[in-house]
């Protein structure tokens, strides 16, 4: 009997197994204990939005008419379910982020959550001006003194070493002194072409919706703009 009864149990376990990694029917779940997270990333060749619906007992998948929309700039963004590390994920390819986006949650069953509101960092505009003699390599952007948001900065090279910091404020204007571009190999110096990227990173943690208190919604955003210019140890 033993023997019989220990494959059963084996089998039974696996079996359960399965079923914890399948993604839940959102039908199942209320909408206050929805947990939102989006991310989205913008290199200046193309935009990519992605949402991801889970709850304390699991990922989410929409079923049954519950509907995802988002929007930006009033314009409708193209949503396609796609599988991700075996979870559902919402996805978006777009030209560029260009404004803030709006999320609402349609539902048959459950209060749906209608116009909310993600602020999205200004997209930047980079440029450098071409090194002259002992002159500073001077980057322009289009400044957001005011934007709730971290700006990086890196340059990298095959003669130099590579350079990043995290800049103060958000004025549109940087100087990097020739300086501090440090030779990788000061016996063999360059020439060769950097690359300078700046970068805005902003996040997000809020309740979805009123009067629901706990965080329901996370937002990551990352826009980056890199420059090529020449430059000669």
């Amino acid at each position: 009997m033993k023997t019989r009864v220990l494959p059963l149990v084996l089998v039974a376990l696996t079996a359960l197994a399965g079923c914890e990694d399948e993604p839940v029917r959102s039908t199942d779940v209320s909408t206050l204990d929805m947990l939102f997270s989006l991310d989205a990333s913008d290199e200046g060749n193309g935009a990519t939005v992605r949402v991801r619906i889970s709850s304390p007992v699991g990922e989410l998948r929409l079923s049954d008419g519950d509907t995802l929309r988002l929007q930006m700039s009033g314009k409708p963004l193209p949503l396609r379910e796609v599988t991700e590390d075996d979870r559902p994920v919402y996805l978006a390819e777009i030209e560029g982020l260009s404004g803030d986006i709006t999320l609402d949650l349609e539902r048959r069953a459950d209060r749906g959550i209608i116009g909310r509101v993600i602020p999205v960092p200004p997209p930047i505009g980079l440029s450098a001006e071409p090194l002259m003699g002992d002159a500073p390599l001077k980057l322009t952007w289009n400044a957001a003194p005011e934007g709730n948001h971290v700006l990086g900065l890196a340059a990298s090279g095959t003669c130099i070493k590579p350079l990043g910091r995290t800049l103060p404020n958000d004025v549109g204007q940087y100087e990097i002194s020739q300086a501090e571009l440090v030779p990788a190999n000061p016996a063999m110096p360059g020439p060769c072409p950097l690359q300078v990227t700046l970068t805005r990173t902003a996040t997000l943690q809020e309740p979805i919706a009123p009067p629901v208190m706990q965080v329901g919604l996370y937002a990551w955003f990352v826009l980056s703009r890199t420059v090529e210019v020449s430059w000669t140890p």
